[in-house]
């Protein structure tokens, strides 16, 4: 005969939790009452709250694991496909032909500069410097000079809008982002009388990226540039990586206040800078993903690279970074020095990016590239 039993002297827990226990007791014995609550003392109450609380640990551990997962993206390069300085490069696809715009290069002297450099080819493979300055004058308030990381975007009325970075005319140790406009893909771009983004007090603006996204809207992405109040104040500051919706119309009018989507660790030395973004799809229960390209380190240091963080919760993150570059130095059959500032063209596959020579990064060449996602 099996001795009556309270349920004082078990662990509700483990009453739940081992089905091996319950078969210590067979039916006729519970159908007798043998296996009853203290009337005195009973915790039968918290049977089913712990079985709420095991079924919702199990859903959170699912999702928890699901959430977690994360992308993997590899590249295929080739290159260099332009062998001067062409730093800093954009893609943009036009009536089946491409197009690249990049960092100012100096011609014989910074009063004969081009502003920004233009490269086109009709098949990814060939490219070709067409020789004319997209953005011949920079914006009233800028210095002039220094104008870096351009970016162009096609709006939906087909005209142009070139986003780009220059040293502010009166602040000189800084730079702020500006936009321009114009009808014609390369140019001559006429640009906006004022900044769009200028955040003196946190070390000002740079780097750039127009963003679609599949639902029309419009975004601005672009680096806080705080490592340039660095020697000033002594300290590491921060650099974040900003998200501006714009007006998908004329994608200059700012939607609302940015929002912060990233910013330096320690494994990734004193800034990141160069985003770039795109939308992915994604594998199994997990929907599309959002991909933010980075550079992170000195650009003009080996560790300078290109890495990725990803979102699956909106184009506003959290982002999660991963853990190892997608290009570093000795990439490339060991052809790679510092690379960076990579750009990902309206397919989603297509990039460009820019990298050293030689164990230096005196010319920063353009080479191209494929993504795969797995």
């Amino acid at each position: 005969m099996f001795r009556r039993i309270f349920f004082d002297e078990l662990d509700p827990l483990e009453f739940i939790a081992s089905p091996v226990l319950l078969s210590h007791y067979d039916e006729k014995a519970l159908a007798e009452g043998e296996l009853l609550p203290n009337r005195k003392s009973s915790k039968l109450w918290l049977l089913p709250v712990l079985v709420a609380l095991l079924f919702v640990s199990v859903i959170a551990i699912s999702l928890g694991f699901a959430f977690s997962r994360s992308i993997a993206i590899s590249v295929s390069i080739s290159g260099p496909k332009i062998t001067s300085n062409f730093a800093d490069p954009c893609l943009i696809e036009v009536d089946g032909k491409y197009y690249a715009f990049a960092t100012n290069k100096f011609v014989t002297s910074r009063s004969g500069q081009v502003n920004i450099q233009i490269a086109a080819s009709d098949d990814l493979k060939a490219w070709s410097l067409t020789g004319k300055d997209a953005l011949p004058k920079a914006g009233e308030w800028a210095a002039g000079d220094y104008i870096w990381a351009p970016d162009v975007v096609q709006l939906d009325d087909e005209s142009f809008v070139m986003y780009y970075s220059a040293r502010h005319a009166v602040a000189r140790d800084y730079h702020c982002v500006g936009g321009a406009t114009s009808k014609n893909i390369e140019g001559p771009y006429t640009p906006l009388p004022n900044p769009l983004v200028c955040p003196l007090s946190q070390g000002g603006a740079i780097d750039p990226d127009g963003f679609k996204d599949v639902d029309g809207s419009r975004y601005l992405v672009y680096k806080v540039d705080g490592n340039s109040l660095n020697g000033h104040t002594h300290t590491e500051n921060p650099t974040p990586l900003m998200l501006q919706a714009v007006d998908s119309k004329d994608g200059i009018t700012f939607i609302g206040e940015p929002t912060k989507l990233l910013d330096h660790e320690e494994t990734d030395g004193p800034l990141i800078e160069a985003p770039s973004l795109t939308r992915v799809s994604g594998k199994g229960s997990i929907g599309d993903i959002y991909v933010l390209f980075f550079s992170s380190n000195v650009f003009t240091s080996r560790y300078y690279d290109v890495s990725y963080a990803t979102s699956i919760k909106g184009i506003k993150g959290p982002y999660t970074k991963t853990t190892k570059p997608l290009l570093r130095t000795g990439d490339g059959n060991g052809s790679l020095f510092g690379p960076g500032g990579l750009d990902i063209g309206l397919d989603g596959k297509t990039v460009v990016f820019h990298s050293g020579f030689g164990g230096t990064s005196i010319t920063r060449g353009m080479w191209t590239g494929v993504i795969s996602v797995d």
